[in-house]
């Protein structure tokens, strides 16, 4: 079963998606401020994680930094060392 976290900063949902510890994740509009949006994330282990509510050009290049982690910088993460 899985658990909503507390809000994390942008920097430490792009960590663990660098660190290929995020599964998917999808951009929510936020109600307040209007126009600002939120990544909303599940990780690996279950866990639900959402960043406080950022400008949608922020929301943007997030977006685009993860996907870039997701589908090509994680994939040569060795875990089994």
């Amino acid at each position: 079963m899985s658990k909503q976290d507390d809000s994390l900063n942008v920097i430490e949902v792009e960590g663990l998606a660098m660190d290929g510890l995020i599964k998917s994740f999808n951009v929510i509009d936020c109600e307040k401020p209007k126009g600002y949006k939120k990544i909303h994330a599940i990780a690996f282990d279950g866990r639900e994680i959402e960043t406080a509510c950022i400008e949608p050009d922020a929301a943007n290049r997030l977006t685009m930094v993860m996907n870039l982690y997701l589908r090509n910088w994680s994939k040569y993460i060795n875990w089994n060392k």
